[in-house]
């Protein structure tokens, strides 16, 4: 019996790790500047049917971006021709100027789940990622990612 109380966490780290589907970062940006104009595209396709999936986005920034938090509009197509629309607005300080960021010795980085738990059938997707900030372009910007994982 205690030998099967020893093997239950161990069990349970098992049954709770992910499967990495898709990932792509874009590292682009001449200048660390995002163009309004340029909207990044991340097209894959799902070889078999995922009973849950998370996507998850990450937003790489020079030490000081200059900005609180950066607009953006993330639209996923599905295989169906759906799409869902969504709003990422991520915060990279607080009123008093406090970094919500993880930072290195000369980049900081942000990570947002966009999709929890949802069901992707078989087929290709399309995910786009749209500029929103109120000028020209995001200053400050190192790298624009997506990352889609299914639990296993």
């Amino acid at each position: 019996m205690k030998k099967l109380l020893l093997l239950l966490p161990v069990l349970l780290l098992v049954s709770c790790t992910k499967t990495v589907m898709y990932t792509k970062t874009f590292n682009d940006f001449e200048d660390n500047r995002w163009s309004k104009t340029d909207i990044k595209v991340f097209d894959f396709d799902i070889k078999k049917d995922i009973e849950s999936a998370d996507i998850s986005f990450v937003f790489t920034h020079t030490i000081d971006p200059l900005y609180k938090s950066a607009y953006m509009e993330l639209v996923i197509k599905y295989p169906d021709g759906k799409s869902d629309n969504i709003s990422l607005n991520p915060q990279l300080k607080d009123e008093a100027g406090n970094s919500y960021s993880d930072c290195g010795d000369n980049y900081c980085e942000v990570k947002m789940n966009v999709k929890q738990g949802i069901k992707m059938p078989a087929g290709k997707y399309e995910i786009t990622l749209e500029n929103k900030y109120q000028e020209d372009y995001l200053p400050n910007v190192s790298s624009l990612g997506i990352t889609v994982e299914s639990e296993d």
